[in-house]
């Protein structure tokens, strides 16, 4: 029998009775699990889970114990280093990912948002929604807040962005208009702006992914080791 535990709308099946009721009582776990789930071809180390949700590596530690002993991750070595990947077995994620965004109320703006960046933007290669919107903490004055890397020019891709971003203030979902702040980089300025993407990264829930894009999210999320 499973029972289901929902984060950032992506679902992990537990095994019932929960071998370890008490495991998400310690933030660490829920922070590593988001992680893990949001990047399930990914496997990180200790430390580097540690820097990534910024938390001791006892406190990762206990997390992946924890995890490991619900079945929701899979640790291996490689060499001598421990890594940590999300059982993909146990992991249920929607088909269309703007459903993994907690807030319903941001659906719709966000699925036109999406929409609207590539029908004028050519060359995306990644879009990721942060910020209070991916942490399921928004209200109706916070922006949207979206991470687009393109594989052209940052600044062509970075004014089209603002011209979309100005027509779509002026529209209204079930009667309320929504703020949006997207941010473009390049495949070549990304890795200039590790610490901004990093926390970005860290938090945010990713919409539209690409080789480059987790290429990218691996080197500054692990600050390149």
């Amino acid at each position: 029998m499973d029972s289901k535990n929902s984060h950032s709308g992506a679902t992990v099946s537990i095994s019932v009775p929960v071998r370890r009721p008490e495991a998400f009582n310690r933030k660490a776990t829920a922070d590593v699990l988001a992680v893990l789930a949001d990047s399930p071809w990914a496997a990180y180390g200790i430390r580097e889970l540690g820097r990534i949700i910024d938390t001791s590596h006892k406190n990762v530690s206990a997390a992946v114990e924890d995890l490991e002993g619900l079945d929701l991750v899979e640790t291996a070595y490689e060499g001598p280093k421990r890594v940590v990947s999300v059982n993909t077995d146990r992991l249920n994620k929607p088909e269309d990912p703007v459903l993994s965004i907690p807030q319903p109320d941001f659906h719709v703006p966000v699925r036109e948002l999406m929409a609207e960046l590539t029908a004028a933007i050519d060359d995306i290669c990644g879009i990721v929604i942060f910020g209070s919107v991916a942490r399921g903490v928004a209200d109706r004055k916070s922006d949207i807040d979206c991470f687009v890397l393109v594989e052209g020019n940052q600044a062509t891709a970075q004014k089209i962005a603002h011209e979309t971003v100005d027509d779509l203030r002026d529209q209204r979902y079930d009667g309320d208009r929504y703020s949006f702040q997207v941010l473009v980089e390049s495949v070549d300025t990304a890795y200039q702006y590790g610490d901004r993407l990093h926390e970005i990264f860290a938090e945010g829930i990713t919409l539209q992914d690409s080789p480059k894009l987790r290429e990218i999210k691996d080197e500054v999320l692990t600050d390149g080791q």
